[in-house]
């Protein structure tokens, strides 16, 4: 059986292409792209207009909800893809008080003022001020001015934008604003009508989403705060477990729309996680804002969009990320007050997963692991094979689990609690990796599997019975294969003694090639080995007891590289191999009742030339 998980990466690649004047103004298409991934942007609001890029089977959609054309954006009343500010979201009354003085401002929604008013920065034009079209960090920043008494807020303001790709799966979004003159409330954020199923593929309603809040701030009935801060456990507003947004949306007049309250105190805070199932695509969204207003899409009736296509309501969801809605009347809200002269930032990623992986349950072996390089093309970063009964008839040990002891075993034999054990032997007179039958040579029971989703594991459990290979006691084994975040692999091997003491060291044995596994040799990479000593072996492989410091060998783990015929690396973290005859090593003796556990973690990430 072949088990795969799979996790779709979703690139927001910028690659500057070309500008299109409208009606010989200055406002410009300006389409970036790169490979499949593709955005197109107008400077009219700095919005997005589309965001290509494939789902799980390749198959290139437009992920955001908008209109073909930049004249369709002027009439916009739904802030599709918009920078929103001055402020974002709702500023109750439309007035606030700051150093004594009162502002009236500008009306444009019942008595109250929605992201920023009718001259808000979503609907004015911004200036492109610098981009770059291609190479490890593409972006495009554009800025406004917006001058004192603007919209009615006090100061004069000069804003910016900037949309860069910093690693092939990460869109970053960064705001900045500086106060020229006079102290002013800023909040600003984005707007994007995110379905990641495809914007002309329906509602969102069975898109899974998980919000890291607790905390909500209540709404009056014109979704102006009431001040208050209210906890959502038991409510439908309650998304720390991942669920599917039309599970409870019906408990809800008309849909989301309210703030979240971010758990998290970090200069970067998880925001969100969506996942579209029929696709495979999942979003994950940081940010450095303390909220994140959750809208579902509610007022889009007969709304014709992109290519005709007709947007209903719930058809998209938005993450806007931001301080609280009108903080600037709430005093115990966090302040969005920026004095003359101070700089505001606000920072947005998008980390779609980077990993995904091919399991089988023959050996508990990885079969793939697929990544991208730093242009975004995916290239698969282990040795193996393309066929399961390959697997059987491997000598080599590909992606497999190893146990019950990992490693070498001495004569393959090994005293404990007085009793002599003798094992079976699979090379020259020891064992290797516990032998012909070992844990890489059975097969495993699939316990638990999830395919896809925000955070993808299968768990192998195997059982061990006395005996086998000459191991006393039977032993209860499993392994959990997860992809956490968006760039680590988590392998976590635990195993129960059932009845007698026993040894037990397993690890697992992929071949790494990052460069891909067809790339040809390793010698050229950079390896860097966190240790200081060794244990040298004897002709054979066997470790004779000793632990030897590396200093000014071959082995100062910096530059030196532990290869197989030259063609990957494996780093197999186990106990010390043959501990079991060597009182001076870390024991590897489990007792009856005692768990073993074993946890590896691989980050991957793009380096910069």
């Amino acid at each position: 059986m072949s088990s795969k998980i799979n996790l779709f990466i979703c690139f927001f690649i910028f690659h500057v292409l070309a500008a299109a004047s409208v009606s010989g103004s200055n406002i410009g298409i300006y389409e970036l792209k790169k490979g499949n991934f593709s955005v197109k942007l107008t400077n009219y609001g700095a919005r997005i207009m589309s965001v290509f890029l494939p789902d799980k089977n390749g198959k290139v959609d437009d992920i955001i909800l908008g209109y073909d054309t930049v004249e369709e954006y002027l009439n916009d009343t739904s802030y599709f893809g918009a920078a929103l500010g001055r402020v974002a979201n709702r500023i109750g009354g439309a007035q606030f008080t700051l150093n004594g003085t009162h502002y009236q401002l500008v009306r444009n929604t019942r008595k109250h003022m929605l992201h920023g008013g009718p001259k808000g920065f979503s609907n004015v034009v911004w200036e492109v001020s610098k981009y770059v079209k291609d190479g490890p960090c593409p972006y495009i920043t554009l800025t406004y001015f917006s001058p004192d008494g603007d919209q009615g807020f006090p100061g004069a303001v000069l804003a910016s934008v900037t949309y860069a790709l910093k690693d092939p799966c990460k869109l970053s979004v960064v705001f900045k604003a500086k106060a020229l003159n006079k102290a002013t409330p800023i909040n600003l954020s984005h707007h994007p009508y995110w379905n990641i199923g495809g914007h002309n593929s329906g509602d969102i309603l069975s898109n899974v989403v998980q919000i890291f809040a607790s905390h909500i701030t209540p709404l009056d009935k014109y979704l102006i705060p009431t001040g208050e801060i209210s906890p959502i456990k038991n409510t439908p507003y309650d998304f720390l477990k991942p669920r599917e947004v039309g599970s409870r949306i019906d408990e809800i007049e008309n849909g989301y729309d309210i703030n979240y309250v971010l758990d998290s105190t970090k200069k970067m805070k998880p925001v969100a996680i969506a996942y579209d199932k029929k696709s495979g695509r999942v979003m994950n969204v940081k940010a450095s804002a303390p909220g994140v207003q959750f809208f579902t899409s509610n007022w889009n009736n007969n709304k014709k969009g992109k290519g005709g296509f007709i947007y209903q309501p719930h058809a998209a969801l938005t993450f806007e990320t931001l301080v609280f809605p009108d903080a600037v009347n709430h005093p115990n809200f966090p302040s969005i007050i920026v004095n003359s002269g101070e700089r505001y930032i606000h920072k947005v990623f998008c980390w779609p997963p980077l990993v995904s992986i091919k399991v089988t349950n023959y050996g508990a072996t990885i079969i793939s692991v697929f990544l991208p390089d730093k242009n975004g093309k995916i290239g698969d970063a282990v040795l193996g094979y393309d066929k399961i009964k390959e697997y059987k008839n491997d000598t080599s040990y590909f992606g497999a689990a190893l146990g019950r002891v990992a490693n070498q075993i001495g004569g393959a034999q090994f005293t404990l609690n007085g009793t002599h054990y003798q094992l079976v032997r699979n090379t020259r007179r020891h064992m290797l990796h516990g032998s012909l039958k070992g844990f890489s040579k059975v097969v495993w029971k699939v316990s638990k599997y999830v395919k896809d989703g925000p955070c993808p594991y299968i768990t192998l459990t195997y059982h061990s019975p006395d005996g086998q290979e000459g191991f006393p006691g039977d032993v209860l084994v499993s392994v959990t294969y997860k992809l956490e975040d968006h760039y680590k692999l988590s392998v976590v091997f635990k195993a129960k003694s059932l009845n007698k003491a026993t040894p037990i060291t397993l690890s697992h044995h992929p071949y790494w090639n990052i460069g891909g596994h067809n790339s040809g040799d390793v010698l050229s990479q950079v390896v860097q080995i966190f240790a200081s000593h060794i244990t040298p072996l004897d002709k054979q492989h066997v470790p004779i007891g000793e632990i030897s410091p590396v200093k000014n060998t071959p082995y100062t783990g910096e530059r030196w590289i532990c290869v197989s015929a030259s063609f990957s690396i494996v780093f197999e973290d186990s106990r010390v191999p043959d501990a079991v005859n060597h009182p001076n090593f870390p024991s590897p003796i489990a007792t009856p009742g005692n768990t073993y556990v074993h946890s590896v973690i691989y980050t991957f990430s793009i380096k910069k030339d």
